[in-house]
């Protein structure tokens, strides 16, 4: 039985100035050579993109050596770009127009910035993801300046071909998402802007459609025009368990949201908006996670508000579109801009981290919700077998029901279910490449390989 989830700041970590000054995006990965999810952040003033080490109890150390030098870097990614099995850091230098990449060997070194493109205007948000009909990760970056959102192709070993454009209609785009939205089996992308504050004109949220070659189409309907002010980020997920994905929002001058996607033709859709009541004054990011291991995903809120008052809050999920009363995580930063989740602890529920902008600060948040312990000697010489398997994975060495997660490369859990006696599990749905099986309620964890 699982006990009332809680979260405590467990470490806050003040970072160097002037290169930690102003931590604007943050995600995390595995960066070094261990099963341990790492933390990467940028910062606009600081012009730096630093990396956190993990030690695998959810510690971290900063690593005062930078991965790069940006000017005002805004944007990070983490993906393996050149395919030698470790992932490299993507960033945006919105001053200087630059969309650069940066190799890892693997132990946490980087090599120089790699240019993927040095003319685009104002870059910022970017994601790594595939977009044309090959299997490598492509990067789209929004070009606030530019009016434009765009992505580049790579040819698998990291080189990028010329921009793409996804969209070059709305004007002033920052916060966008990449997600294959119309289950069409490729990535699609759902944008929306940040005109200024106080003029809703032409604020506006639009679903474009991937023919499969990274060509864009945009839906015919609008998810929404003129109805919010200033809009900081975007999703694409399924908020009502009904197997089809909605549209989330947040208006920095005043409210979250989603809005309820319903196709009714291909490139044809409707959308109906849900508010989401909140004590976030100025709301910021926001994630859709299973924060209690209810196998519901619940929905998460950060505030950009710069003095006193809530700075993240979530509301518990009851599957259907429904949300809980707030409950507050934290109150205790400034500018809790941008939040990442993982299992940094490895006890087999999510934490989260998150950048406080205008304390200089990075954040770690520990979940509290207790589970039920299984002893790792009972399971010390478990076993997943075939290793590589394109499909089925068998288990040997169990002794009773287990509850396990599947987490990427990127430290993403990608995959809960409960393993009886003599099961096995479908890894079907997954991409190919390298995966960490965690038994959740012990220290055991296998690493396999998706072929």
């Amino acid at each position: 039985m699982l006990a009332q989830t809680t979260f405590n700041k467990s470490q806050s970590i003040a970072l160097p100035l002037p290169g930690g000054n102003a931590p604007y995006n943050i995600a995390s990965g595995l960066i070094n050579n261990d099963a341990f999810p790492d933390i990467v952040i940028s910062t606009t003033i600081g012009n730096t993109v630093y990396w956190l080490e993990n030690d695998g109890t959810g510690h971290f150390t900063l690593q005062t050596t930078p991965i790069g030098i940006l000017n005002n870097a805004g944007g990070v990614a983490i993906a393996d770009l050149n395919n030698d099995g470790y992932n490299d850091v993507v960033s945006t230098s919105s001053a200087d127009g630059k969309l650069v990449w940066f190799a890892n060997d693997g132990l946490g070194n980087f090599g120089a910035e790699q240019i993927i493109s040095s003319t685009i205007n104002g870059p910022g948000q970017v994601y790594v993801r595939t977009i044309d009909n090959d299997t490598t990760p492509d990067v789209a970056v929004a070009a606030y300046n530019g009016n434009e959102v765009i992505w580049f192709a790579n040819n698998g070993s990291g080189t990028f071909g010329p921009k793409n454009i996804i969209d070059n209609t709305i004007p002033n785009p920052g916060a966008f998402a990449m997600k294959d939205i119309d289950f069409d089996g490729d990535i699609d992308s759902v944008i929306a802007n940040a005109v200024g504050f106080g003029t809703p004109n032409d604020c506006r949220i639009e679903v474009f459609y991937n023919d499969g070659d990274g060509n864009f189409t945009a839906d015919t309907n609008i998810v929404s025009l003129n109805t919010k002010d200033y809009i900081f980020s975007v999703m694409a997920e399924d908020v009502d368990n009904d197997s089809s994905l909605d549209i989330l929002v947040t208006d920095l001058t005043g409210n979250a949201s989603w809005f309820k996607r319903t196709q009714i033709a291909p490139g044809t859709a409707t959308y109906t908006e849900t508010v989401i009541s909140t004590s976030i004054a100025n709301p910021a990011c926001l994630d859709l996670r299973d924060l209690d291991n209810d196998n519901l995903r619940d929905f998460v809120l950060t505030s950009a508000t710069s003095g006193s008052g809530n700075d993240i809050v979530w509301f518990k999920s009851d599957g259907v579109g429904g949300f809980g009363p707030e409950q507050v995580i934290d109150a205790t930063q400034s500018q809790a801009y941008t939040i990442t989740f993982a299992d940094f602890e490895n006890d087999g529920d999510l934490d989260m981290s998150t950048i406080a902008y205008n304390d200089d600060r990075v954040n770690m948040f520990e979940n509290e919700t207790i589970v039920l312990s299984v002893s790792d000697v009972e399971l010390s010489n478990l076993t997943v077998f075939p290793n590589p398997s394109e499909d089925i994975l068998h288990f040997k060495g169990l002794s009773e029901a287990v509850h396990i997660s599947i987490i990427d490369n990127l430290g993403k859990i990608v995959k809960t279910q409960t393993i009886q006696l003599q099961e096995s599990l479908d890894i079907s749905d997954l991409e190919q490449g390298m995966y960490l099986l965690k038994i959740n309620d012990s220290d055991i964890r296998l690493k396999f390989i998706k072929r």
